[in-house]
């Protein structure tokens, strides 16, 4: 089994108000996110939430499959949140896929392609490669998690590096896998993609 961890625990403080909430087409950024794993592959989907934690759990729906954890640490960065919802997953998770919370534009599609990759080679560390830059999401086969679980503020990006070797490229045909949304001019940029009849069933 894979477990997807959403990583959504931060303070936008770039955006200037939670970007979790934010109009995403006909629902909000997070919610999308949130459906988007839930038509994966994914075994399991864990929510890491932190800033302002009720009140983004009451704006949003989860599957079956999800479920939320607080990460009460959320001040001290991302790292804090992916040693969260690393230390919430099953005993038995095969692998753990790290997801942002504001890649809304991140489809079942490639979710499902990475999954395949390491699904059909048992590959270490899956990472989307588009124009020959790495982005998210990744996944980390479970004998990387105590690493994960020790990582500093450098985030999962210590471990990557630790064994770049066992990184097996994934490169897919959209730039989405290296875009997020920090600030307004972020979101304007993308928001578009909500309504592009190209990106509905992604």
């Amino acid at each position: 089994m894979i477990v997807g961890i959403i990583l959504s625990a931060g303070e936008s403080k770039r955006m200037g108000t939670p970007k979790q909430l934010l109009p995403w087409g006909k629902s909000i950024i997070l919610q999308q996110v949130i459906d988007n794993t839930s038509a994966s592959r994914l075994g399991k989907v864990l929510l890491v939430l932190g800033y302002r934690a009720d009140d983004i759990a009451g704006k949003i729906s989860l599957s079956s499959k999800t479920s939320v954890v607080v990460n009460h640490d959320f001040k001290t960065g991302m790292s804090s949140s992916v040693k969260c919802g690393i230390s919430h997953t099953p005993a038995d998770a095969d692998a753990f896929m790290l997801l942002l919370g504001d890649q809304p534009f991140i489809g079942s599609d490639i979710i499902n392609q990475l999954i395949d990759c390491y699904q059909t080679g048992k590959h270490g560390i899956i990472v989307p490669v588009y124009g020959g830059q790495r982005g998210h999401p990744v996944i980390f086969d479970s004998h990387y998690k105590q690493e994960l679980l020790a990582i500093s503020d450098q985030g999962a990006k210590e471990v990557t590096e630790r064994h770049n070797r066992d990184i097996v490229e994934v490169y897919v045909d959209s730039d989405d896998v290296l875009a997020d949304i920090d600030t307004p001019q972020d979101y304007e940029n993308v928001k578009g993609q909500a309504e592009s009849p190209q990106k509905k069933d992604r």
